[in-house]
């Protein structure tokens, strides 16, 4: 954490330093992520599952030249797992596992922006962020079977880690630098770990079509 935040001092720091060559950016987006799981084997198991997300992310960074924008954000990210899976044992039968997650995460750290300015309009850019995660999640897990009673087990978890995201997005200037901002997914990588825990499990993903994003920014 110490080294990411110390990262985003230098950037704004950096940025400053140019303040007599560009201008300051100042925005946000709000982002919704979702991801449908069905999986059946034979007559065996049979998996459901849903994933929901939202973001809201507020930003500033100093454009220190025509296409290149540094600068540090900031993301409030609420999620929320559902997932059903019915499991057949021979000799027991079909076995129903319910597991239900809630989360709240903070994701902060700076960013790289390359922008490409296609009209008076539109413009294209690609933005790069290297960023510090911290959270928690309020796990339940349901057991039922027709031969044994419901269990119910619940726990509540810890964690952070880091989080590494590139994604192209589209601006359009509505008015004197003041638009939107435009985006369906990128490139993420993930490698976090849970208190009390050596495991420190990672991922790495493709969001294209499964997030949309909309922001507005404006340089002043």
């Amino acid at each position: 954490m110490k080294k990411i935040l110390l990262l985003t001092a230098g950037v704004i720091i950096s940025s400053m330093s140019f303040a007599q060559k560009g201008t300051v950016l100042v925005g946000g987006n709000v982002e919704f992520k979702k991801t449908d799981n069905l999986l059946i084997l034979a007559l065996t198991s049979e998996t459901n599952g849903t994933s929901r997300s939202s973001e809201l992310a507020p930003y500033i960074g100093y454009q220190f030249s025509e296409k290149l924008t540094a600068g540090a954000t900031l993301s409030v990210i609420s999620s929320k797992y559902e997932n059903v899976r019915d499991v057949y044992y021979p000799g027991v039968g079909y076995m129903n596992f319910e597991t239900t997650s809630k989360g709240k995460d903070w994701v902060m750290g700076p960013f790289l922006r390359y922008t490409e300015k296609l009209s008076d309009i539109f413009s294209v850019f690609g933005q790069l962020e290297g960023l510090y995660m911290s959270g928690k999640r309020d796990w339940g897990t349901k057991t039922s079977s027709p031969e044994s009673p419901t269990q119910l087990v619940r726990e509540e978890t810890s964690f952070n880690g880091v989080r590494l995201r590139l994604f192209p997005a589209v601006f359009v200037n509505v008015k004197k630098n003041f638009g939107l901002n435009l985006s369906i997914g990128g490139i993420e990588y993930q490698k976090y770990g849970q208190k009390d825990s050596d495991k420190k499990p990672s991922s790495f993903s493709l969001s294209f079509g499964k997030t949309a994003s909309i922001g507005i920014s404006k340089n002043f």
